[in-house]
């Protein structure tokens, strides 16, 4: 079999865990993190721009690149007798494909919201801090795992450029999706010994490894202090605009 089709597992049974086939921060790492600036700063601005028609149309084409994307990993592993009870559909990210599915077909400010706060910081932190270093950049695995992160921060981007504007009066929502998805996730990692949401360690992640050295035992007590700092970064300067405009109403 091709290395292009090698899971990272598969990688790291050949090769040993600790096997890096790109560098954090390398020429390989930057070039989907430079490609990621441009997409999000030309489709904001490129949004802005279409009407409400194009807009649908832009967001479904994106919807249906994020499951085909999702299908390909799948369908490959399957094929090549790799498939994992890991790759089931349990992880932050890939319920945030549903959530884009579920905005697609029915636009409305709870889902928006769940992607601002769960999809943008979370798709991101996985492409500043990548888990899947083991597979080169010529890898079925390596090219789903980049662009799927990439279109799950642009999307949000998008709902921003067409005018979404977030606030933390929809965050108790947001934090049930986030419960039940926590939920969902623990179940699967009792039963099936997987490791969706990295409940039950980093594995491999160099941020997560970063929170679970520093935290020891209470690691998922750091993940969710995590969650809620970055929730403050993201929604404080939204509740100061919100609070000029209350006070100051004729700047708006």
């Amino acid at each position: 079999m091709s290395p292009f089709w090698y899971t990272i597992d598969t990688m790291q049974r050949l090769y040993g865990g600790d096997y890096k086939a790109f560098a954090l921060f390398g020429p390989v790492h930057l070039f989907w993190l430079g490609l990621c600036a441009v997409l999000c700063c030309g489709g904001f601005f490129g949004f802005r721009r279409l009407g409400d028609r194009g807009r649908r149309r832009v967001l479904a084409v994106l919807t249906f690149l994020l499951l085909a994307d999702e299908l390909l990993k799948d369908i490959s592993s399957l094929a090549t007798g790799q498939f994992v009870w890991q790759f089931l559909p349990f992880h932050l990210c890939s319920i945030n494909l549903f959530i884009c599915l579920w905005y697609s077909l029915r636009p409305n400010p709870i889902a928006a919201e769940v992607l601002y706060a769960l999809s943008l910081p979370g798709a991101l932190a996985a492409l500043l801090f990548p888990s899947w270093q083991s597979v080169p950049i010529w890898n079925v695995m390596h090219l789903h795992s980049s662009t799927v992160h990439i279109m799950l921060v642009l999307y949000p981007v998008l709902l921003l450029g067409g005018g979404f504007r977030p606030s933390a009066r929809r965050l108790p929502a947001v934090f049930g999706v986030l419960v039940l998805d926590t939920i969902a996730a623990a179940l699967c990692n009792h039963f099936l010994g997987t490791n969706f949401m990295f409940l039950r360690g980093a594995y491999g992640n160099a941020a997560l490894e970063a929170i679970q050295s520093f935290f020891g035992p209470a690691y998922i007590l750091g993940l969710l202090l995590i969650v809620f700092a970055v929730w403050l970064v993201l929604y404080l300067p939204w509740t100061a605009a919100a609070l000029h405009r209350k006070k100051h109403p004729a700047c708006n």
